[in-house]
């Protein structure tokens, strides 16, 4: 860990911290996500508007790039070294599944002791949720079947990269990527797949349509820790950027500015007349913003690493290494905080705060009981 301290400067601490800036955006990207006439919450203003809330759940899905991104990253120099691919891709595997499995069994017994009724109606449904190809349940855990599939594919793109360069794994990255319209908004390519009649197998399979666009988020932070050019152009930055007052200032000017080009990005093609807003609702308009996530995503970053730079952040690092149980478990945390406080119209931090609150204390007593589990297996062999 010192060593990659000495060399790196996105390391793990800083992935960690970013993580936990990913989960915050997160839990306020699903608490707030569609503006309504009526709100259920008050606003952090004290009033019925809810603008904040809305502007910070609209950007806060920047948290699935994110996520990806560092992931691909973070692999890429676990794996670059890496003699046994396959042993540590199962490994991580394992390990993945291990956490879903637990939340999903927790999920289960929290919704049942909650609503009196078992949320899995069918042996099939529940072997395809332990699974990960089935998220009825909780739609949040579509990440899950998705990450597990980029990770399988880990001993494969090192070994491209390996025998070749980044180059043509990103650029397949991006070829597929324009398999996700109308999410990437290249139509031309689903419509040669609709006359293939492939249309089921790309775009109706949950497990393969999701992939299309998230994956390009991976191999991006996978194929720039591969070309090292993401840690050069830090390395330039803070070169350049010695003083503490222009760092913080530019860096956190950046933060503001993609921001705002991510929640008004639809404005301002609308207003350049490279689309037209009319007609719009909002699921079109949540498709339609994240159409640039994958630009933004690694721009964030890096503005974000300018801003943390050697600073430990405690309490994001501590979000961002337990994020995967964060992750799985927010969404259920979420449905059953909200439902039981939408009576009381709560300050919309309050709710924030009793979500995370939960969200932390399950992370932390899944490790505990991992942790003890492991403890009793050592001794016992």
């Amino acid at each position: 860990m010192q060593q990659e301290r000495n060399t790196l400067i996105f390391s793990r601490q800083e992935s960690n911290a970013i993580k936990g800036v990913a989960i915050i955006m997160l839990i306020l990207h699903h608490l707030f996500l569609f503006p309504s006439e009526k709100l259920w919450f008050t606003s952090v203003l004290g009033n019925d508007w809810g603008g904040i809330e809305f502007f910070l759940s609209s950007v806060g899905k920047l948290c699935i790039p994110l996520f990806f991104f560092i992931s691909g990253y973070g692999i890429w120099q676990s794996s670059r070294k890496d003699c046994h691919l396959w042993q540590s891709t199962l490994r991580r595997v394992q390990s993945i599944y291990i956490i879903y499995i637990v939340t999903v069994l927790v999920t289960v017994l929290l919704l049942f002791l909650w609503s009196g009724s078992l949320p899995l109606k069918s042996w099939r449904q529940a072997v395809e949720t332990l699974i990960g190809i089935n998220v009825s349940i909780n739609g949040s855990w579509w990440f899950f079947i998705i990450y597990v599939e980029l990770l399988l594919l880990t001993p494969t793109s090192v070994f491209i990269v390996r025998r070749y360069s980044s180059k043509p794994l990103l650029l397949l990255s991006f070829l597929l990527y324009l398999l996700s319209a109308p999410v990437s908004g290249f139509y031309y390519f689903s419509q040669i797949i609709e006359r293939i009649g492939l249309t089921s197998l790309f775009y109706n399979s949950f497990p393969v349509n999701l992939f299309w666009p998230n994956q390009l988020y991976f191999f991006t932070g996978f194929c720039l820790a591969a070309s090292g050019i993401f840690e050069k152009a830090l390395q330039f930055s803070l070169k350049k950027l010695h003083h503490s007052f222009w760092r913080y200032s530019i860096s956190s000017l950046l933060i503001i500015a993609l921001l705002l080009l991510r929640y008004f990005f639809i404005d301002i093609a609308d207003f350049f007349g490279v689309l037209s807003k009319k007609g719009l609702n909002i699921f079109s308009y949540i498709m339609i913003n994240s159409r640039i996530d994958f630009i933004l995503a690694p721009v964030f970053i890096f503005a974000l690493i300018l801003l943390l730079y050697q600073k430990k952040c405690p309490f994001l690092s501590l979000l961002g290494k337990h994020s995967a149980a964060i992750w799985l478990i927010h969404g259920t945390i979420l449905i059953m905080v909200t439902k039981s406080l939408k009576e009381y119209h709560p300050w919309s931090p309050l709710v924030f705060l009793v979500v995370l609150f939960f969200c932390v204390l399950y992370a932390l007593a899944f490790k505990g009981i991992k942790n003890l589990c492991s403890l009793v297996i050592f001794r016992c062999c």
